[in-house]
């Protein structure tokens, strides 16, 4: 007999941060269908956590840890397994730990309400998931990668906190270095992306026309997102939104950033920038 209690993740996969993804778990909230902590920044990624944790048995084996210092240590922090195992391959314990794990999350969830779907902001490998019996909704987020260099740097002056590796930066030029390196991975991944349980969804089309992009990505979930209930709290948008309008959150980097600057990004991300309909600056 099989288990009814499932309930499938739709896992929103970002280019980078600052483009959209607290909008788009708005929107989704707006669905009784759909299932997450309702919690400004909407950061509660539980399939993420358990993906990272089953990943563990998968890692190399630590030369720095003896099985008395797991069984006595006080650290919450387990390291990998500090023995190579023989009875049983690494690989397939951890496919089938987050198999695992993600059944029992989905058992609490239903429990909880009978839930037909979870979302989350989810950062991590979506074929991993796939691989452990989870078939997720995917909807992959991305945004004029100039934009997004602009808007990290606004949040993080504007907030006054490091943030997306630029607390591991020297300067701002080596965090732009660490910024486009890091979209150009996950442009790859984006843009080859394929499946009937996927959308691709621009920043631009999704704050410019908020209802065309709900029903597009309703009609994917099979669920139906009112885009006029999306209202955050003031307090939580006078946080989190760095431009006076949406129309002045696009270009902005025309007048947010130099024009090296310009050219270094659309150097290595151009091609995929004018797959995805951004006209370039620079040849």
């Amino acid at each position: 007999m099989s288990d009814t209690r499932t309930v499938t993740p739709v896992v929103v996969r970002m280019l980078e941060g600052r483009v959209g993804s607290t909008l788009v778990m708005q929107l989704l909230g707006t669905s009784e269908e759909i299932c997450f902590d309702r919690s400004y920044p909407y950061e509660h990624s539980y399939l993420t956590y358990l993906a990272r944790l089953a990943a563990q048995l998968d890692q190399d084996v630590s030369s720095r840890h003896g099985m008395g210092e797991i069984v006595y240590s006080e650290d919450p922090n387990l390291p990998p397994l500090p023995f190579p195992p023989e009875i049983v391959e690494r690989h397939d314990l951890a496919r089938e730990a987050l198999s695992g794990l993600w059944s029992a999350f989905s058992r609490a969830l239903f429990a909880r309400g009978g839930a037909r779907l979870y979302a989350e902001k989810f950062w991590g490998d979506v074929a991993r998931l796939r691989a452990a019996g989870i078939d997720p909704y995917v909807v992959d987020l991305v945004r004029d990668p100039r934009d997004v260099v602009a808007s990290v740097r606004a949040f993080n002056t504007k907030t006054g906190v490091p943030r997306f590796g630029r607390e591991r930066a020297a300067d701002d030029a080596a965090h732009l270095v660490t910024l486009v390196a890091g979209m150009a991975f996950r442009l790859r991944e984006l843009t080859s992306a394929t499946g009937e349980r996927r959308i691709l969804v621009r920043y631009e089309d999704l704050v410019q026309d908020l209802g065309s992009s709900s029903a597009a990505i309703g009609d994917v979930l099979g669920v139906d997102l009112d885009p006029r209930a999306v209202v955050a709290a003031e307090s939580e948008m006078s946080r989190h939104i760095t431009a006076p309008s949406v129309a002045a959150s696009v270009g902005r980097w025309r007048s947010d950033l130099a024009e090296h600057e310009v050219a270094a990004i659309e150097r290595r991300l151009g091609r995929a920038m004018e797959s995805l309909g951004y006209e370039l600056a620079t040849r």
